[in-house]
Protein backbone atom coordinates (compact mmCIF):
# COMPACT_ATOMS: atom_id res chain seq x y z
CA UNK A 1 0.00 0.00 0.00
CA UNK A 2 1.49 3.72 -0.74
CA UNK A 3 2.29 5.14 2.20
CA UNK A 4 2.12 9.31 1.49
CA UNK A 5 5.89 10.51 2.28
CA UNK A 6 6.52 12.87 5.22
CA UNK A 7 8.38 15.26 4.01
CA UNK A 8 5.81 15.91 1.28
CA UNK A 9 3.34 16.27 4.07
CA UNK A 10 5.48 18.78 6.04
CA UNK A 11 5.41 20.71 3.00
CA UNK A 12 1.91 20.58 2.54
CA UNK A 13 1.41 21.98 5.58
CA UNK A 14 3.98 24.89 5.98
CA UNK A 15 2.95 25.61 2.26
CA UNK A 16 -1.15 26.41 3.72
CA UNK A 17 -0.29 27.78 6.53
CA UNK A 18 1.92 30.28 4.52
CA UNK A 19 -0.70 31.16 2.21
CA UNK A 20 -3.42 31.52 4.59
CA UNK A 21 -0.78 34.17 6.91
CA UNK A 22 -0.05 36.04 3.47
CA UNK A 23 -3.86 35.62 2.34
CA UNK A 24 -2.72 34.17 -0.37
CA UNK A 25 -5.96 31.91 -1.67
CA UNK A 26 -5.95 29.93 -4.60
CA UNK A 27 -9.12 30.89 -7.11
CA UNK A 28 -11.47 28.51 -6.75
CA UNK A 29 -12.09 25.18 -9.05
CA UNK A 30 -15.40 26.44 -9.52
CA UNK A 31 -13.68 29.95 -10.61
CA UNK A 32 -12.01 27.81 -13.31
CA UNK A 33 -14.20 25.63 -13.95
CA UNK A 34 -16.78 28.62 -15.38
CA UNK A 35 -13.82 29.82 -17.41
CA UNK A 36 -13.02 26.67 -18.99
CA UNK A 37 -16.60 25.25 -19.61
CA UNK A 38 -17.12 28.27 -21.72
CA UNK A 39 -13.78 27.38 -23.58
CA UNK A 40 -15.24 23.82 -24.13
CA UNK A 41 -18.78 25.34 -24.91
CA UNK A 42 -17.47 27.60 -27.88
CA UNK A 43 -19.17 30.53 -25.88
CA UNK A 44 -17.00 33.73 -26.44
CA UNK A 45 -20.10 35.83 -25.07
CA UNK A 46 -20.15 33.55 -21.99
CA UNK A 47 -16.67 34.08 -21.59
CA UNK A 48 -16.23 37.71 -21.86
CA UNK A 49 -18.58 38.00 -19.12
CA UNK A 50 -17.13 35.39 -16.84
CA UNK A 51 -13.88 37.21 -16.65
CA UNK A 52 -15.21 40.43 -16.26
CA UNK A 53 -17.60 38.85 -13.03
CA UNK A 54 -15.57 37.29 -11.59
CA UNK A 55 -12.65 37.90 -8.85
CA UNK A 56 -8.91 38.37 -10.38
CA UNK A 57 -7.43 35.14 -10.70
CA UNK A 58 -5.15 33.95 -8.17
CA UNK A 59 -2.14 31.53 -9.39
CA UNK A 60 -0.41 29.54 -6.22
CA UNK A 61 3.85 30.11 -5.75
CA UNK A 62 4.99 27.34 -8.28
CA UNK A 63 8.32 28.09 -8.06
CA UNK A 64 10.75 28.95 -5.60
CA UNK A 65 11.95 32.42 -7.37
CA UNK A 66 9.90 35.64 -5.93
CA UNK A 67 9.50 36.91 -9.53
CA UNK A 68 6.27 37.95 -10.17
CA UNK A 69 6.46 37.28 -13.53
CA UNK A 70 8.03 33.76 -13.30
CA UNK A 71 5.50 33.01 -11.27
CA UNK A 72 2.95 34.09 -13.51
CA UNK A 73 4.52 32.48 -16.51
CA UNK A 74 4.57 28.75 -14.90
CA UNK A 75 0.98 29.09 -13.75
CA UNK A 76 -0.03 30.37 -17.08
CA UNK A 77 1.46 26.91 -18.91
CA UNK A 78 -0.85 25.34 -16.85
CA UNK A 79 -3.87 27.33 -17.47
CA UNK A 80 -2.62 26.79 -20.99
CA UNK A 81 -2.34 23.13 -20.59
CA UNK A 82 -5.79 23.22 -19.23
CA UNK A 83 -7.85 24.99 -21.96
CA UNK A 84 -6.09 23.09 -24.32
CA UNK A 85 -7.54 19.98 -23.09
CA UNK A 86 -11.17 21.23 -22.96
CA UNK A 87 -11.10 23.15 -26.29
CA UNK A 88 -10.09 19.27 -27.41
CA UNK A 89 -12.61 18.25 -25.86
CA UNK A 90 -15.13 20.76 -26.92
CA UNK A 91 -14.46 19.33 -30.48
CA UNK A 92 -11.44 21.27 -31.60
CA UNK A 93 -8.87 18.91 -33.74
CA UNK A 94 -5.93 17.78 -31.41
CA UNK A 95 -3.31 18.75 -33.73
CA UNK A 96 -4.29 22.38 -33.94
CA UNK A 97 -5.20 22.23 -30.45
CA UNK A 98 -1.77 21.37 -29.24
CA UNK A 99 -0.33 23.16 -31.94
CA UNK A 100 -1.57 26.38 -31.05
CA UNK A 101 -1.14 25.58 -27.20
CA UNK A 102 3.11 25.29 -28.49
CA UNK A 103 2.57 28.77 -29.92
CA UNK A 104 1.15 30.35 -27.10
CA UNK A 105 3.40 29.15 -24.46
CA UNK A 106 6.59 30.13 -26.95
CA UNK A 107 4.90 33.42 -26.81
CA UNK A 108 4.31 33.99 -23.14
CA UNK A 109 7.97 32.89 -22.66
CA UNK A 110 9.02 36.15 -24.65
CA UNK A 111 7.02 38.33 -22.52
CA UNK A 112 8.96 40.67 -20.14
CA UNK A 113 6.34 42.78 -18.50
CA UNK A 114 3.14 41.03 -15.82
CA UNK A 115 0.46 43.11 -17.80
CA UNK A 116 1.49 41.73 -21.18
CA UNK A 117 1.04 38.42 -19.91
CA UNK A 118 -2.01 38.30 -18.30
CA UNK A 119 -3.40 39.94 -21.82
CA UNK A 120 -1.58 37.46 -23.43
CA UNK A 121 -3.41 34.47 -21.29
CA UNK A 122 -6.52 36.13 -21.10
CA UNK A 123 -6.12 36.23 -25.07
CA UNK A 124 -5.39 32.50 -25.35
CA UNK A 125 -8.12 31.55 -23.65
CA UNK A 126 -10.31 33.55 -26.24
CA UNK A 127 -8.37 32.17 -29.38
CA UNK A 128 -8.90 29.03 -28.21
CA UNK A 129 -12.90 29.46 -27.62
CA UNK A 130 -13.32 31.09 -31.09
CA UNK A 131 -11.86 27.95 -32.78
CA UNK A 132 -14.13 25.66 -30.82
CA UNK A 133 -16.62 27.83 -31.67
CA UNK A 134 -15.99 27.80 -35.35
CA UNK A 135 -15.39 23.38 -35.06
CA UNK A 136 -18.60 23.32 -33.42
CA UNK A 137 -20.17 25.14 -36.73
CA UNK A 138 -19.53 21.90 -38.74
CA UNK A 139 -21.50 19.00 -38.47
CA UNK A 140 -19.75 15.89 -37.24
CA UNK A 141 -19.50 13.35 -39.55
CA UNK A 142 -19.07 9.37 -38.73
CA UNK A 143 -17.42 7.59 -41.29
CA UNK A 144 -16.22 3.94 -41.75
CA UNK A 145 -12.77 3.19 -40.25
CA UNK A 146 -11.18 3.14 -43.63
CA UNK A 147 -12.93 6.28 -44.53
CA UNK A 148 -11.67 7.93 -41.28
CA UNK A 149 -8.22 6.86 -41.66
CA UNK A 150 -8.20 8.08 -44.88
CA UNK A 151 -9.12 11.43 -43.95
CA UNK A 152 -7.22 11.60 -41.07
CA UNK A 153 -3.65 10.47 -43.44
CA UNK A 154 -5.14 13.62 -46.17
CA UNK A 155 -5.19 16.03 -42.91
CA UNK A 156 -1.84 14.95 -41.00
CA UNK A 157 0.03 12.93 -43.31
CA UNK A 158 3.46 14.20 -44.47
CA UNK A 159 2.55 16.91 -47.67
CA UNK A 160 3.52 14.69 -50.35
CA UNK A 161 1.48 13.56 -53.50
CA UNK A 162 -1.23 11.93 -52.81
CA UNK A 163 -2.47 9.24 -55.29
CA UNK A 164 -5.73 6.88 -55.39
CA UNK A 165 -3.71 3.64 -55.20
CA UNK A 166 -1.29 4.81 -52.10
CA UNK A 167 -4.45 5.91 -50.08
CA UNK A 168 -6.48 2.37 -51.11
CA UNK A 169 -3.19 0.28 -50.37
CA UNK A 170 -3.69 2.22 -46.79
CA UNK A 171 -6.82 1.12 -46.23
CA UNK A 172 -6.26 -2.46 -47.80
CA UNK A 173 -8.98 -1.83 -50.50
CA UNK A 174 -9.16 -1.66 -54.20
CA UNK A 175 -8.72 1.66 -55.92
CA UNK A 176 -12.11 1.63 -57.58
CA UNK A 177 -13.91 0.06 -54.33
CA UNK A 178 -11.97 2.85 -52.08
CA UNK A 179 -12.97 5.37 -54.68
CA UNK A 180 -17.06 4.73 -54.70
CA UNK A 181 -16.99 4.32 -51.20
CA UNK A 182 -15.13 7.75 -50.69
CA UNK A 183 -17.95 9.39 -52.96
CA UNK A 184 -20.33 7.63 -51.05
CA UNK A 185 -19.84 8.58 -47.60
CA UNK A 186 -18.64 12.18 -48.21
CA UNK A 187 -20.46 13.36 -50.84
CA UNK A 188 -17.13 14.48 -52.93
CA UNK A 189 -14.17 12.90 -55.05
CA UNK A 190 -10.88 12.30 -53.15
CA UNK A 191 -9.20 14.62 -55.82
CA UNK A 192 -11.77 17.45 -54.62
CA UNK A 193 -11.41 16.38 -51.24
CA UNK A 194 -7.63 16.72 -51.74
CA UNK A 195 -7.50 19.60 -52.93
CA UNK A 196 -9.56 21.69 -50.70
CA UNK A 197 -7.32 20.39 -47.87
CA UNK A 198 -4.19 21.48 -49.69
CA UNK A 199 -6.00 24.75 -50.45
CA UNK A 200 -6.89 25.10 -46.44
CA UNK A 201 -3.13 24.71 -45.32
CA UNK A 202 -2.09 27.01 -48.09
CA UNK A 203 -4.57 30.03 -46.50
CA UNK A 204 -3.27 29.39 -42.97
CA UNK A 205 0.38 29.16 -45.18
CA UNK A 206 -0.81 32.89 -46.49
CA UNK A 207 -2.33 34.25 -43.62
CA UNK A 208 0.48 33.29 -40.92
CA UNK A 209 3.68 33.15 -42.57
CA UNK A 210 6.20 34.44 -44.77
CA UNK A 211 7.02 32.27 -46.89
CA UNK A 212 7.13 32.75 -50.50
CA UNK A 213 4.22 31.86 -53.24
CA UNK A 214 6.99 29.20 -54.78
CA UNK A 215 7.78 27.98 -50.85
CA UNK A 216 3.65 26.84 -49.99
CA UNK A 217 3.85 25.43 -53.60
CA UNK A 218 6.64 23.29 -53.32
CA UNK A 219 5.91 22.52 -49.48
CA UNK A 220 2.35 21.59 -50.42
CA UNK A 221 3.60 19.55 -53.29
CA UNK A 222 2.14 20.94 -55.87
CA UNK A 223 3.96 20.09 -59.39
CA UNK A 224 4.35 23.82 -59.94
CA UNK A 225 3.70 27.27 -58.65
CA UNK A 226 1.06 28.21 -61.43
CA UNK A 227 -0.85 25.05 -60.85
CA UNK A 228 -0.92 25.83 -57.21
CA UNK A 229 -2.23 29.57 -58.51
CA UNK A 230 -4.29 27.71 -60.53
CA UNK A 231 -6.39 25.46 -58.31
CA UNK A 232 -6.12 28.24 -55.35
CA UNK A 233 -8.72 30.26 -57.52
CA UNK A 234 -10.34 27.59 -58.61
CA UNK A 235 -11.95 26.96 -55.52
CA UNK A 236 -11.82 30.62 -53.65
CA UNK A 237 -11.88 32.23 -56.81
CA UNK A 238 -9.43 34.79 -55.74
CA UNK A 239 -5.35 34.24 -56.39
CA UNK A 240 -3.09 33.36 -53.46
CA UNK A 241 -1.90 36.77 -53.88
CA UNK A 242 -5.23 38.39 -53.42
CA UNK A 243 -6.03 35.83 -50.29
CA UNK A 244 -2.77 37.23 -48.71
CA UNK A 245 -3.76 40.79 -48.87
CA UNK A 246 -7.29 40.53 -47.82
CA UNK A 247 -5.66 37.99 -44.59
CA UNK A 248 -2.71 38.80 -43.62
CA UNK A 249 -2.52 38.44 -39.56
CA UNK A 250 1.28 38.16 -38.69
CA UNK A 251 1.53 39.77 -35.57
CA UNK A 252 4.85 38.40 -34.27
Amino acid sequence: MYKMKSDINFSLTHEMLENEENERIHTSYAQEKAILECVSNGDIHALENTYYSLPTTVYGKMTSSNSKLKLLFYASIANTTLVTRYAIEGGLNEETAFSLSDVYIRKMEQCTDVDALMKLNEQMAIEFTLRVAEAKKTPKNYYSPAISRVIDYIYHGKNKTLTLNQLASLVNLTPKYLSALFHKETGQTLTVFIHKVLIEKAQNLLAYSDYSLGEISTYLNFSSQSYFISIFKRYTGITPGQYRKMHRQISW
